[in-house]
């Protein structure tokens, strides 16, 4: 208890670094031993892009498109089904066509149409997107459909969502590793209080190495309430707990190096 007793004193001395030594060593072994379930928060965080290809659609505005549209959604192989009304293509027609790669001839023109955006789930085959492609031409007709080109989603080439990507995939390893970072700072900035309440104790008493003893009482003290924090979401996964208990034995050994008191 004397270790233990001496270790405490000097957390209630640094109250701010005591806090930070205890929130930081929780908040790392919690992290560890519940990796799987934050791992899972971390990828609902980023709802998954399912999103495929896709193409645009001229219908002949005498055609009920709103009904084809949602005829369309809820065909298997297709992701999402846009409205694009009579209106706004009447406003940014040549760029809609642009984008369609559709070349019609200006004067055959009545712009007396409505627009779809097909949008194709996820990976679907070739031949899958044609057959979309010719259910959508018989639903709606030949004579009043024109198909632009299959394109690749532009959101899978987005920078953007390249990042997000990347954020979903290490999430959890960036957010550990600041955590970890955290927690050495706290533990270095409370083993130069240690060390200094071990020179002390040393110099008027029979005993060595007191500082790692109390860094050795009081870290694993700090271990077990920071395991028991684990079981909060149920069984924690042991083998990470160990690599949990490694960082504190190593965090102890960083209090073993015998220390001179310096005058500054």
């Amino acid at each position: 208890m004397f270790y233990l007793n001496h270790f405490f004193k000097i957390l209630f001395k640094s109250p701010v670094r005591g806090f930070f030594l205890f929130f930081f060593s929780i908040l790392m072994v919690f992290s560890i031993g519940q990796k799987a379930f934050l791992e899972d928060q971390f990828t609902k965080l980023i709802p998954e892009n399912k999103a495929g290809s896709y193409f645009y659609a001229l219908i002949a505005s005498t055609e009920s498109y709103q009904n084809v549209a949602r005829q369309m959604a809820v065909l298997p192989g297709v992701h999402k089904v846009e409205v694009l009304s009579e209106a706004q293509i009447k406003d940014e027609v040549k760029n809609i066509l642009g984008a369609m790669q559709i070349n019609l001839p200006e004067t055959t023109l009545d712009l007396n149409y409505a627009g779809l955006k097909i949008i194709y789930a996820k990976d679907l085959k070739p031949r899958a997107q044609e057959l979309v492609r010719d259910y959508l031409t018989h639903l709606v007709g030949e004579g009043n459909i024109t198909l632009g080109a299959i394109k690749v989603n532009d959101q899978t080439l987005d920078k953007k969502n390249q990042f997000i990507t990347a954020i979903k995939a290490w999430g959890y390893s960036i957010y550990l590793f600041i955590v970890f970072m955290f927690w050495m700072i706290s533990l270095l900035s409370i083993r130069a209080k240690i060390a200094e309440a071990s020179y002390l104790l040393e110099s008027y008493q029979r005993k060595r190495k007191i500082g790692l003893k109390m860094a050795s009482f009081g870290l694993s003290v700090i271990f077990v309430l920071s395991v028991a924090t684990t079981f909060i979401l149920g069984m924690p996964q042991l083998l990470n707990l160990i690599a949990a208990l490694m960082l504190f034995v190593a965090g102890i050994l960083l209090h073993s190096k015998t220390y001179q008191w310096e005058n500054r």
